[in-house]
């Protein structure tokens, strides 16, 4: 009797031991094929509380992070629509050089006129640029365009509104992420252009020279405009570092925080190993295989 009772509490023993065997090689293997050290908040309470915060934390950079990059990106399509208006500028200074000499004639004065209004169109056109559908230049007037055009006198009118459009990079700061037409130099370019216009059409040498004041007032104010775009987008790109490098420190804590010893799990997966081994053994010699081929 005395024998059959050390059996049972023998085999119970085993049993037990097979079980915290069988668990340390489920933990370790999904800890192994997951690199996490848990998966779910019963298994670490507190430790998965912290992992929740770093995530949030990296949440919260990413947003930055793209807020960011839609503010680049949008100053950086801006500086390129700045860039091509300068060159329009330069040209027609070119022109008017060319068309104030005594030795031109009307009608080629009337030919450059029609070169000019085309470079109006061209300047007006990189005015009204899009991305993505929505106005460049036109403040928070995102869907129509920034500037108008009368058929009939052949004035530019800013259309847009006065305001800035923003971007988040926390719930309180904010960059702004645009330029707008309301900037004085897009209207001196206008009127410069007109003004050019109206005095090659004229065979007006002294209105030619006039605009051609006017047109070096505004490539000047294009040119001042095109590099606080520049400036802008140098301060992004450093907010961008800045906001990597924070994403970079908040990866590594996680994966010290959640990573998994892969050496120590191999390890403790062998040791289970071994002991479920001999555990069975020891089983089998008490009760059989079927009954231990039964609790696996």
């Amino acid at each position: 009797m005395l024998a059959r009772v050390t059996g049972a509490r023998l085999y119970d023993t085993l049993l037990s031991g097979i079980r915290k065997q069988l668990d340390i090689q489920a933990r370790g293997n999904a800890q192994v094929s997951s690199g996490k050290r848990f998966q779910r908040p019963a298994q670490a309470a507190l430790d998965y509380k912290t992992s929740l915060d770093i995530r949030h934390a990296l949440k919260g950079v990413d947003g930055a992070l793209a807020a960011l990059n839609t503010a680049r990106t949008r100053l950086g399509v801006s500086m390129d629509a700045l860039n091509s208006m300068r060159q329009i500028l330069v040209r027609a200074q070119t022109l008017a050089v060319q068309q104030s000499s005594a030795q031109i004639g009307a009608a080629e004065r009337a030919a450059a006129a029609v070169e000019v209004r085309h470079l109006r169109d061209q300047f007006l056109a990189l005015a009204n640029k899009r991305l993505d559908g929505q106005s460049l230049f036109a403040g928070t007037a995102v869907n129509q365009d920034a500037f108008t055009l009368d058929p009939v006198t052949g004035a530019v009118t800013y259309a847009g509104n006065a305001a800035s459009r923003t971007v988040a990079l926390t719930p309180t700061r904010t960059v702004v992420s645009n330029l707008r037409g309301d900037a004085p130099a897009f209207a001196q370019s206008f009127s410069a252009l007109k003004a050019l216009e109206t005095a090659l059409n004229a065979n007006d040498p002294a209105g030619i020279q006039a605009a051609l004041g006017q047109l070096n007032t505004a490539g000047n104010g294009i040119t001042d405009l095109t590099a606080e775009a520049g400036a802008r987008i140098h301060s992004l790109d450093l907010q961008k570092q800045s906001y990597d490098d924070m994403k970079l420190t908040l990866e590594k804590r996680m994966n010290a925080h959640e990573g998994v010893d892969m050496a120590a799990t191999i390890s403790q997966l062998q040791q289970a190993s071994t002991a479920l081994q001999a555990a069975y053994s020891q089983v089998a010699s008490l009760r059989g295989l079927s009954l231990v081929n039964f609790l696996k």
